[in-house]
């Protein structure tokens, strides 16, 4: 009896503190909400008012954007997800979790980890390439966190009381496995130049589609099972949608190396599988519409569900805008414009964000032996969804918009896509950048509220959840295990591994004349204040053979970047692009470049470049001596 007892009272310990840890995830990944969406509005605020804040390094365009993205992906969404995660495995598979103290520390591993390098992005720490931005320290942190939540979701789906675990653990335990390998596959050494930007966008496509699409899905799913139980999901549909969503997701990176110095086949595959990604979601929406098919009543009385089913819809326009911008006749006009900024703001504020809010909508709650309510919900979910929906919106038009101006001065001869040029199809999208920053506004409008809700409910003691059989179709672990490893393996190869050795090449005359800088340490040190300072987030260094780069100089080629540390070719012009910048009449010389860069707006009103006069004087030199190299 006494050793019963005993058993008893280690099973109440171990289930407290396991719902500690998930509660703790909740409340960091609230803070790095706020904050992430504040830097981003932030980043925002910068285009519509260039002189805001200008001089102050930390709260620089190239230091924000990163820091607001970084704490978005890193901290809110990969903490949230962690966290759900450990609430929801342990009752998909009817067993507890595995060492809870284990996961309370890996909680506070990933989310020092986060926080650590967020701030030492906003402290001009950039260590270079979109998503690899953290220093070696924190990437260490964040790698030994995601070792440890895999390594206790398998051990914890091992104890299950099933030989077979159901479908939203499938979505979850592959999940956190992808996001460890993702992580690890940012982390290659040796990588520079073109192969070191595939690195990146390989990296970027899998923490997204295989990492938080992945885990927000399985959140949805297991919301919908445990507020409707009686709701019954196809099997055949569940199948199709998990293993078409994370075979094709991955496979769609190279659409962001469209027309660029790569391979043409590397182009021609991402169109490919990014209408499998289409595909692959609509089977998931289906398979939600036959599920909730009588019951839409329940939707509107549950904030949970409509978070999950808003999170569908925006999950459904990522895909969308992401496999129409990989065709090719598309890319050529909204590639480098606001486009892709749209697909970006669809998944992290759209379809992750409200996956997020859906479990711990009900997840929170529940564990207080209350509920979330339907107005607190609504002033949730209604700032939310139009919020983004404006943000996304803008984006898109926006791309197109500075797509075809881009293309009509070339054609017309009216004007060439370089300096003063550039006006031309950058001034009209201030209205726009104004409604980007009003939808983001809203966004952060229900963000607080979420977060002062999750607050609010903090208060009161804990009660247990039981557990519950859902109707999800099942699978073995090990074969999910395996199917896992291979799926990543399989798109490791063909959109990193291949590409990144098809893209070596010998160093170009480009190269060795303007980009080899051995003999030249004040070029070397701009180099290294241009990726520090984010300058590549702004203005490309790649010019693609397609209509609109007419005029910017020579075709660049895979051996033009062999000397470049990281990739800096580029993702974005919201300035001219470079690479050719030095031969310039008008604007190539270096005291220009020094000018410019201390007082934007002083020859070029219509910049919203920052000022770098907080640099010191020989960065600010080392800076215009790279800059004005670049021939």
């Amino acid at each position: 009896m006494a050793s019963e007892a005993d058993k008893s009272i280690g099973r109440r310990g171990a289930s407290a503190l396991s719902g500690t840890a998930v509660r703790l995830a909740f409340a960091i990944s609230g803070l790095f909400l706020v904050a992430g969406l504040g830097l981003f509005i932030l980043a925002a605020a910068r285009f519509v008012w260039p002189e805001l804040l200008d001089g102050n390094g930390m709260l620089s365009y190239g230091r924000v954007f990163p820091a607001g993205a970084n704490a978005l992906l890193f901290g809110w969404l990969t903490v949230a997800f962690l966290g759900l995660a450990f609430h929801a495995v342990p009752r998909l598979v009817g067993a507890s979790l595995a060492f809870p103290l284990i996961a309370l520390g890996v909680i506070l591993l990933v989310a020092g980890g986060a926080a650590g390098g967020v701030a030492m992005v906003l402290f001009g720490e950039n260590a270079g390439g979109r998503w690899l931005e953290f220093p070696l320290l924190f990437d260490a942190a964040l790698a030994a966190g995601y070792v440890g939540a895999a390594g206790l979701l398998v051990l914890t789906a091992r104890r299950g009381q099933h030989e077979r675990i159901p479908l939203p653990a499938w979505y979850l335990i592959a999940g956190s496995v992808w996001l460890l390998l993702a992580h690890v596959a940012g982390a290659v050494p040796g990588l520079d130049g073109l192969p070191a930007e595939i690195q990146s966008t390989f990296t970027g496509t899998a923490l997204f589609g295989l990492w938080a699409a992945s885990a927000g899905v399985g959140v949805a799913y297991f919301v919908a099972g445990r507020v409707l139980p009686d709701a019954t999901f196809n099997e055949r549909l569940g199948r199709i949608g998990f293993w078409s969503l994370t075979l094709t997701w991955a496979w769609t990176a190279g659409r962001l190396v469209q027309y660029g110095p790569t391979q043409d086949w590397i182009e021609t595959v991402p169109v490919v599988f990014g209408a499998g990604l289409v595909v692959a979601v609509l089977a998931i929406a289906a398979d939600f519409a036959g599920a909730l098919q009588g019951r839409w009543s329940a939707v509107k009385d549950s904030p949970p569900l409509q978070m999950a089913v808003a999170g569908l819809g925006f999950l459904a326009v990522t895909v969308t805008a992401a496999f129409v911008a990989s065709l090719r006749s598309v890319s050529s006009v909204v590639q480098f414009t606001p486009w892709e900024s749209g697909v970006e703001t669809a998944a992290l504020l759209g379809a992750f964000t409200l996956f997020a809010f859906a479990g711990i909508a009900h997840v929170a709650p529940a564990a207080r032996g209350r509920s979330w309510g339907r107005w607190s919900g609504r002033l949730v979910v209604w700032p939310v969804t139009s919020g983004v929906g404006v943000a996304v919106a803008t984006r898109l038009i926006g791309g197109l918009q500075e797509g075809l101006s881009w293309l009509a001065g070339v054609q017309s001869g009216a004007y060439d896509n370089t300096s003063d040029g550039f006006e031309f199809s950058f001034a009209p999208l201030r209205g726009l950048d104004m409604a980007y920053l009003v939808g983001l506004t809203l966004v952060l409008a229900g963000a607080a509220v979420f977060v002062l809700r999750l607050l609010s409910l903090s208060l009161g003691s804990a009660t247990e959840i039981e557990n519950s059989t859902f109707g999800y179709t099942t699978q073995p672990l090990k074969t999910l295990l395996r199917g896992a490893v291979a799926v990543f393996v399989f798109a490791g190869l063909g959109t990193f591994a291949f590409p990144a050795i098809d893209s070596h090449a010998e160093a170009s005359v480009l190269a060795e004349s303007t980009r080899n800088f051995a003999a030249n340490p004040a070029a070397q040190l701009g180099r290294e204040v241009y990726i520090r300072e984010g300058c590549w987030y702004c203005h490309t260094q790649q010019v693609r053979q397609v209509i609109t780069d007419i005029g910017l100089g020579p075709v660049s080629q895979p051996g033009d970047y062999v000397y470049d540390p990281v990739g800096l070719a580029g993702s974005r012009r919201i300035g001219p692009d470079l690479t050719h910048q030095g031969s310039r009449a008008d604007t190539g010389s270096a005291a220009w470049v020094r000018t410019h860069l201390s007082d934007p707006r002083a020859d070029e009103e219509w910049s919203v470049m920052p000022s770098f006069r907080y640099l010191s004087d020989e960065e600010l030199t080392a800076l215009s001596v790279y800059v004005s190299g670049l021939e």
